[in-house]
């Protein structure tokens, strides 16, 4: 079969079930009815995740896993943002292939590591259909290559497999292969700079405090889900790192264009101004109420938020805030205030006799969110927005908000 009609093959059949072609292989005895239902399969998850992939079925996809762990195309362009035009980089670990494809925009030279053959065959077939057959593909360990290079890299970028020898998750640096701690010194020998992707579980202060090479940190998440920290070392320098929270917020997720069209909440601040930060607490709730992103609530952000946006805090364990005006920007979502009743038995009839849908949040109360909405018996959706909350003095609030 040639290329050409494979790929019909692939766009032809791209709705069909992949369990039911591999069952009715028999009706195409010309055709890798098992290579296509599997690129037919992942062509599904691409077409959201890595829409600039999802415009060439011609490509390959080597079972779920590397899919699954590869960088969706939105945090990709992210880290693309981090290398210098015309510079020298090296990604030793580089699984599908889609963050090195992505900085090798911006790259004069790029190369591409990986332990994994298949996955290298893979890449090589892909970056030249994508019309980057520049990429060095390299098959082997990525830091053993590296201590073979005589030249240094403007950038070094490596995602340490976070599963042990048993496939069990790990979250901790030291747990992941590479170990980044015990390879710092390594890598930081053979260039500017290192972007490393680390666990989106892993302890941001603890985090700091084992690398002081560390220059920044991200907290990357897409749509409101923490989806990437990446750690910036640099040798040399001084200083506290920054910690930067950004959240891209898609407009458009279910297009194949939802990159383009897609906006962010961003902050960004020294660990130290957290504690130092001036923050006051809230006697009542304003005209408005404003929810940070999971990015700055990843990050540690909590009395700066009041400090930088002269906002009110509900409480010290109540990460929302209040105001009567709006300020300029603000990292996260806010809401208009409708209306602001005592949690109580009257508080409860009135809900349930006024409201048939009501999106919901519980934040610092004694009923989990799940527990709140089976108690109120009202469905979920509508243009407002419940939160159950409680004040610095201890009360306890549902505040309703316009959604919209």
């Amino acid at each position: 079969m040639t290329d050409d009609a494979y790929i019909r093959f692939v766009t032809e059949h791209e709705g069909d079930d992949p369990g039911r072609l591999l069952l009715s292989a028999d009706r195409w005895p010309g055709v890798d009815v098992r290579r296509a239902a599997r690129n037919i399969a992942a062509r599904a998850k691409i077409r959201t995740k890595i829409p600039a992939w999802y415009a060439h079925p011609e490509l390959e996809y080597p079972g779920s896993l590397p899919l699954e762990q590869a960088s969706s195309e939105a945090t990709a362009l992210y880290k693309q943002a981090f290398v210098p035009d015309g510079g020298r980089i090296a990604d030793l670990t580089g699984g599908l292939g889609v963050d090195c494809w992505f900085m090798s925009r911006r790259a004069a030279e790029a190369h591409y590591c990986e332990r994994n053959s298949e996955l290298c065959a893979a890449a090589r077939h892909n970056f030249a259909a994508l019309g980057d057959a520049s990429i060095c593909v390299h098959v082997g360990d990525g830091i053993e290559w590296l201590t073979r290079q005589t030249e240094r890299f403007d950038l070094i970028y490596l995602d340490p497999a976070r599963r042990d020898s048993a496939a069990r998750r790990v979250y901790d640096i030291t747990d992941c292969e590479p170990n980044l701690l015990s390879v710092k010194d390594l890598l930081l020998s053979k260039t500017v700079r290192v972007l490393a992707k680390i666990s989106p579980m892993a302890d941001i202060s603890r985090t700091l405090a084992q690398f002081p090479e560390a220059r920044q940190l991200h907290v990357l998440a897409v749509s409101g889900e923490v989806k990437e920290l990446l750690l910036i070392l640099e040798a040399g320098g001084d200083g506290e790192p920054h910690i930067v929270a950004h959240d891209i917020m898609h407009q458009s997720p279910n297009t194949p264009d939802a990159a383009a069209t897609a906006t962010a909440h961003h902050f960004e601040f020294r660990p130290q101004e957290e504690p130092a930060a001036q923050v006051h607490y809230a006697e009542s709730i304003g005209k408005f109420l404003f929810q940070p992103s999971k990015a700055v609530l990843k990050a540690g952000a909590f009395r700066l938020l009041s400090e930088r946006y002269n906002l009110a805090k509900l409480a010290p364990s109540t990460h929302l805030y209040t105001a009567d005006t709006l300020p300029e920007s603000f990292p996260g979502k806010r809401f208009e205030v409708e209306s602001v009743l005592e949690w109580s038995k009257a508080s409860i009839r009135h809900l349930k006799q006024t409201y048939e849908k009501l999106e919901m949040t519980a934040l610092n109360f004694p009923l989990a969110t799940d527990a709140l909405r089976q108690k109120l018996g009202i469905a979920g959706g509508g243009t407002r927005h419940l939160f159950a909350t409680t004040l610095a003095d201890g009360r306890k609030q549902i505040v309703i908000c316009n959604n919209s």
